[in-house]
Parts: structure tokens; C-alpha cells; sequence
């Protein structure tokens, strides 16, 4: 009997168990309540160095954004799940989904010319997939050629990262080569100058002999 009976309240304690934790999904009402239990859960994510729980922060904010599909939050949401797949989780084809999503969702926002660079970079460093990294170099700086904000230098990198990927050669090997470039520009140029430089020495050397015999025949001139 008191083993039935301890059966019946550790079932008991299981149920109220679930039901508190039924009560509190429904609880959560607002835009701010589902982003304070998302980053809730990943903040114990990372503390308890969790998967599991980094997987229940995202399907948090996947709620959120379900819910609340026109909040100005969602953008942020979104930029989260990316994160928490690239950054902790290391699941770079979910992190890619996550951004062709914003870029498809929000293709005016600056968070899709981020996306969009974000899907190159994460093919050519991270996965080191370089045919797929030149492509969407390519669709970022064909979308992006210039960078309008003085600040924002995504196109500048991009070109660079393609220029790399297309020669073969590493960064410090392009930079090398432009700056021996820039020296045989600078020698050439010096190596033109030159002759002007000897060509005015040897006018005034002219000057100065003519002006010389003109000295020296006016006293001639004067003595006859």
C-alpha cells in the first residue's frame, strides 16, 4: 500500500508539474514576454554549454515571429536564430536558410544586404564551399555595387574576397602585388623626369658660358 500510495503522489507531482508548465506557455502574451523567454533560454544555453536549450531558444523566436509577423522585431528575430545556429550550434545550412529567408521576407531592408554577405562569407570561410561563395559574391556586389554609408564597407570586402577567390592567391599575396605595382609605377615615372631635370641644368651651364664671353669681350672692345 505505501508503495501505491508513493506511486499516486509522484504522479501527482509529475501532473502539476505539467500543468505549471502549460500555464506559463500561456502566459506568454506579448511581443516582450516571448523575446525575455527566448533569451531566457539561451541564456541558460550558454551557461550550461546546452543544445538542447539553444534549440528551444530558437523555436522561441520562431514563435514570436509566427505571432507577431509585422512587429519591427521580427527582423531582429530572425538575425538570433541565425546567430545561434552559426555561432553555437555550428549548423551553417540552417544558418544560410535563415538569412535566404530574410533576404526573401525583407529583400529593401539592410538586414538583407547583411543576410546576403553573410551567406557568401559563411560558403567561403566557414565551409570553404569557394564555388557557392563566388556566386553569391557575385549576387551581392551585381545588388550592392557601390557602398552608399561611409561606414558600411560590405562592398569594398566583397570585391575583395572575389578578387582572392578568382586568382588563387591569398590577401597578403594581392597586397604584395599592388604594392610592387605601385613601385615600378613610381620608378617609371622618376626614370621620366630625370632627362627635364639635365636638360635645365645644361640650358643654365649654356647661359652662364654665353654671359661669360660677353664679360669677357667688353673690356677687349673697350681697350681698341
Amino acid at each position: 500500500m505505501l508503495k501505491i500510495g508513493l506511486n499516486l503522489l509522484f504522479a501527482a507531482l509529475i501532473a502539476i508539474m505539467i500543468s505549471s508548465c502549460g500555464k506559463q506557455e500561456k502566459e506568454l502574451k506579448t511581443e516582450d514576454e516571448y523575446l525575455t523567454s527566448a533569451k531566457s533560454l539561451y541564456d541558460s544555453a550558454l551557461v550550461k554549454n546546452d543544445n538542447e536549450l539553444f534549440n528551444q531558444s530558437i523555436k522561441k523566436y520562431q514563435e514570436f515571429i509566427s505571432k507577431f509577423p509585422k512587429s519591427e522585431k521580427v527582423l531582429f528575430a530572425f538575425n538570433q536564430i541565425a546567430g545561434i545556429y552559426f555561432d553555437n550550434l555550428k549548423n551553417y545550412p540552417e544558418a544560410i536558410n535563415t538569412y535566404k529567408m530574410v533576404i526573401e521576407k525583407y529583400p529593401d531592408k539592410k538586414e538583407a544586404k547583411q543576410s546576403l554577405f553573410m551567406i557568401a562569407f559563411i560558403y567561403d570561410e566557414t565551409m570553404k564551399d569557394k564555388e557557392n561563395a563566388k556566386t553569391y559574391y557575385k549576387k551581392f556586389i551585381e545588388k550592392y555595387p557601390t557602398d552608399t554609408d561611409a561606414n558600411d564597407k560590405m562592398t569594398e570586402s566583397a570585391k575583395k574576397m572575389l578578387e582572392v577567390l578568382e586568382s588563387g592567391k591569398s590577401i597578403e599575396e594581392l597586397i604584395l602585388q599592388n604594392s610592387g605595382n605601385n613601385k615600378t609605377t613610381e620608378t617609371k615615372t622618376e626614370t621620366k623626369e630625370e632627362p627635364k631635370k639635365d636638360a635645365k641644368k645644361t640650358e643654365v651651364k649654356k647661359t652662364q658660358t654665353i654671359d661669360d664671353g660677353t664679360m669677357d669681350n667688353a673690356p677687349e672692345q673697350k681697350k681698341k
